[in-house]
């Protein structure tokens, strides 16, 4: 049984249980929300401790709980918790069994069959868990996080035109000027800082801020047409502190935000916010302050937009909004849907909101994790520099230059063999989401491969055991049970990208062929980019993947002709990954044991590496 049926319990019992007859919503005080709270929880454990059968799944495997109270949810949702998620792979295979509050088994599931079911076969089965649902529909409103089912579908309809590669292409130049103007920032904060270190060839950047930046930078202007950080001063945005910090405070939240689907039931919208104010939580009151900004803003950038589209004639929009924000073509799209399908003005700031959020920290991740690698590879980094330039060159040669001097156009960029495969190879290795949970809305069989649950990724090279790894069988998932989609566990199962799946090599990319991509059914991943789950599949899978991945190679382009990225040489330091939620750097200074995030690299213009 899952937690998040504790206000089915409470209703059952306070309303035909004489003696737990207690008034609902409870007086305006912090002291009986408390109480109230705990109250809940303690007949939630009871309920659980008498009447759970021995267990829901027999046949499945899984590591101990770590605690009665919390299971293994310690262990899953802590800045360190990277390990542990991919020993539950590596130790008990495609399906894990694990433990959430009271004894709540879950399961954590990388098989692919098993994925298959759960995102595209049966995926109207599998929702957003309560808890993701209604913390994003307090912070987001009504976006595509915070919604399910018809009104999902509907948002996402109107949503998947303005990512189209028709206007990604007409949002190109506007890719690269932000990508310049960050080079040319870079440029100037390598000669200031070589100057002072007295280096005269390279400077020590923290290139995980500059990516956060300019992440920030290019969805603001590409989705919304507003500059949130001009990238050459310092910035001071409310908005851009809010975005930055609040996946952070949401994820050491992790296990009081498990209470969210409950309190969502406690009155009007008005009462809801009275009790968050009156929480004494830090960490609660700077995600209501985010939220305030994040919806202030929102709304006074859809105002805006709108009143700039209606001050223009109908010949002029349908002339000139293909190159414009993308919430200019959103508002068209929705102006132009049926009555029953349009958006309310909560849902498009919904939207934009979420859009932004979205967009920032996994690109952020992305970037940095690739000039880490390539700063670790510098050979490999030496080859994507050299087919970028030779491509440059050819254009030029040809006399080709619409998109500006030294730029590609958009095919050209996404035909590049190995920039292509450095950043595949990345997001499998590396996906900036390590998972993501489902809850089943109603009870479902799924399949997975028999050896999957007993077998992890390395023993999946016994021979002698291929007939079990093949035998399909199927776990029966009762209704309400918590799923953790592992997106980590799946892109590196040996099964799917053989012995070397925990190895990061790009010549993978370019050595396979269509044969290679042509996988069975226990070896085929069910996402939509390459193969892998790194932007998920089906109905959930990210809508703006491909915008994600222009604007990823457009930076990388820009800055790659202009730089070489080395590791920082700073004695008793090292960059480690934590894990909140999205994954991010951070220093570690060994001596001290003290961290600190940043991702500090050496940045060597181009233009000095080649009179050396």
């Amino acid at each position: 049984m899952s937690y998040l049926h504790i206000p089915t319990i409470l209703h059952h019992l306070r309303f035909r249980s004489p003696l737990l007859s207690i008034p609902f919503p409870p007086p305006l005080t912090f002291t009986i929300l408390l109480q109230e709270t705990f109250f809940t929880l303690a007949l939630y454990a009871l309920y659980h401790f008498f009447s759970r059968p021995n267990s829901k799944f027999p046949q499945i495997s899984g590591p101990p709980r770590e605690t009665w109270f919390k299971g293994n949810l310690g262990q899953l949702f802590t800045s360190k918790g990277l390990p542990f998620h991919q020993e539950l792979v590596d130790k008990y295979g495609g399906i894990a069994r694990v433990y959430g509050f009271f004894g709540d088994e879950q399961l954590y599931i990388s098989d692919p069959r098993a994925l298959h079911s759960i995102t595209v076969k049966e995926q109207d089965a599998f929702e957003e868990t309560a808890v993701f649902i209604e913390t994003n529909k307090t912070i987001f409103g009504p976006g595509l996080v915070a919604t399910t089912g018809a009104q999902h579908k509907a948002q996402r309809k109107l949503v998947a035109p303005t990512f189209a590669v028709p206007h990604l292409r007409r949002l190109t130049p506007l890719f690269y000027n932000i990508a310049e103007k960050l080079a040319t920032v870079l440029e100037h904060e390598v000669h200031q800082r070589d100057i002072q270190e007295a280096t005269y060839t390279a400077a020590t950047l923290d290139i995980s801020e500059w990516m956060s930046r300019v992440a920030l930078e290019t969805v603001g202007r590409a989705v919304l047409g507003y500059s949130f950080d001009p990238l050459d001063s310092p910035h001071n945005n409310p908005y851009t502190s809010a975005v930055k910090e609040l996946i952070p405070t949401l994820f050491s939240l992790s296990l009081v935000r498990q209470l969210a689907p409950f309190l969502s039931r406690l009155g009007p919208p008005s009462f809801r916010r009275k009790l968050v104010e009156w929480i004494p939580n830090g960490a609660v009151q700077r995600v209501k302050e985010m939220a305030d900004v994040m919806h202030e803003t929102a709304v006074s950038i859809l105002k805006e937009r709108r009143q700039g589209l209606e001050e223009e004639s109908l010949q002029e929009v349908e002339e000139e909004l293909e190159g414009k924000d993308i919430i200019s073509v959103l508002l068209r799209e929705n102006a132009r849907a049926s009555e029953g399908e349009k958006m309310s003005d909560r849902e498009l700031t919904g939207q934009m909101t979420v859009l932004i959020f979205g967009a920032q920290d996994t690109t952020s991740s992305a970037l940095s994790r690739i000039l880490y690698m390539l700063a670790m590879n510098p050979e490999v980094q030496e080859r994507v520099w050299e087919e970028v330039v030779t491509a440059i060159r050819t254009k030029g040669d040809r006399g080709e230059g619409e998109e500006g001097i030294g730029r590609l156009g958009y095919d050209e960029v996404s035909g590049l063999p190995w920039l292509d495969a450095v950043v595949k190879e990345t997001l499998r290795l590396y996906p900036p989401v390590p998972f993501v949970r489902r809850t089943a809305v109603r009870e479902v069989a799924v399949p997975y491969v028999a050896g999957s649950a007993q077998l992890g990724s390395n023993n999946m090279d016994n021979d002698n055991d291929e007939s079990s790894i093949h035998e399909v069988s199927y776990v029966t998932i009762p209704k309400g049970t918590t799923i953790f989609v592992s997106i980590l566990g799946s892109n590196r199962l040996e099964k799917v990208w053989g012995p070397d799946a925990k190895s990061w090599k790009p010549q993978r990319w370019i050595q396979m062929d269509g044969e290679s991509m042509r996988r069975d059914k226990d070896t085929r991943l069910p996402g939509i980019y390459a193969g892998m789950m790194s932007f998920l599949g089906g109905g959930r899978s990210c809508v703006g993947y491909k915008f994600a991945l222009i604007e990823i190679k457009i930076i990388l382009v820009t800055l790659l002709t202009r730089f070489k990225f080395a590791l920082a040489e700073e004695k008793g330091t090292e960059i480690v990954w934590n894990m909140s939620q999205i994954i991010s750097p951070s220093v570690r200074n060994t001596v001290a044991g003290t961290e600190h995030k940043g991702m500090p690299l050496r940045v060597l213009p181009r233009r000095r590496v080649n009179e050396l």
